[in-house]
């Protein structure tokens, strides 16, 4: 995890796991030298699990997506945290693991024998990827992505924000079946997925998707995170088997009795001599007498 901070009051810095200080104080981890900034401002935990903001000093001012924080409050990639007047986004370690190579439009589903098309049957289904707004107009709202959901300021617009940043059609976010992907449709101002700005991504389950002031959560409960790819075992290599065993061949046996059958013969072969040459020596007895 990455904290960047658009104004340049600090170099972006690399999170680790554990804890990290924000403050004004020397033995902060991250120093911030500004007006309305306490000695020990804040305080990041990270784990595998989860991102923690802690509140310091009393009298800390803190916000994350312009809501206040009193206490405590769980981060997301994306999120943009207020110190006061200081802000800093949380992003990922760099900006190129959001995949933006998306893959060509689908082909229109084919019609079905009622008329309808493909889509418009998978309307009637329960939506398997919504958006849930986590701040903006449509903070706390459900939002269904059912085949294709076009965002913008349009009328026409599945999702309507009409704010002065968004265009009439400014994006929109397919669910193929097999993955989910924004795309731009020529917005002036892109679109930001966990604190990145992109044109075109490939989105994942968790991810954080901001539209100018207003936030929305992918949730697809089917499909993996970004985190849950990132630690994935590498795919099983297949054995490659060094020795097999030779399979019974019946007919290799023929061989064998046909040679216990030619010996069989060749004793009958034996008695027969034998039989006829004391046949001879009897005659030849028989005639010297």
């Amino acid at each position: 995890m990455r904290l960047c901070f658009p104004n340049n009051e600090h170099p972006d810095v690399l999170i680790a796991p554990g804890d990290t200080a924000i403050g004004s104080a020397p033995d902060s981890a991250i120093v911030l030298s500004a007006p309305g900034i306490v000695p020990h401002h804040a305080r990041l935990t990270v784990s595998d699990r989860s991102i923690v903001l802690a509140a310091g000093e009393g009298g800390a001012r803190i916000h994350v997506n312009a809501r206040p924080v009193v206490e405590k409050a769980i981060l997301r990639l994306g999120d943009v945290v207020s110190l006061d007047t200081i802000k800093f986004t949380l992003k990922p370690d760099r900006d190129d693991s959001i995949r933006t190579d998306v893959p060509g439009h689908a082909t229109p589903p084919p019609a079905t024998a009622d008329g309808s098309d493909a889509m418009t049957r998978t309307r009637q289904l329960p939506p398997r990827v919504v958006l849930r707004g986590v701040s903006g107009g449509h903070f706390g709202k459900i939002v269904p992505v059912r085949g294709r959901l076009l965002i913008g300021r349009g009328s026409d617009c599945g999702l309507i924000l009409d704010e002065p940043e968004m265009s009439r059609h400014h994006a929109v976010i397919e669910n193929t079946g097999d993955g989910i992907y924004l795309r731009d449709l020529g917005s002036a101002n892109g679109t930001f997925v966990n604190g990145v700005l992109v044109r075109d991504a490939v989105l994942h389950t968790d991810d954080q998707i901001a539209f100018d002031r207003n936030r929305f959560l992918l949730e697809a409960p089917s499909l993996p995170t970004r985190g849950d790819l990132a630690l994935a075992p590498p795919a099983a290599q297949e054995v490659n088997i060094t020795q097999t065993m030779r399979a019974i061949d019946k007919p290799a046996s023929a061989p064998a009795s046909s040679a216990e059958e030619r010996n069989r013969n060749d004793i009958w072969w034996l008695i027969g001599a034998a039989a006829l040459i004391a046949a001879g020596i009897a005659v030849l007895l028989y005639i010297s007498l």
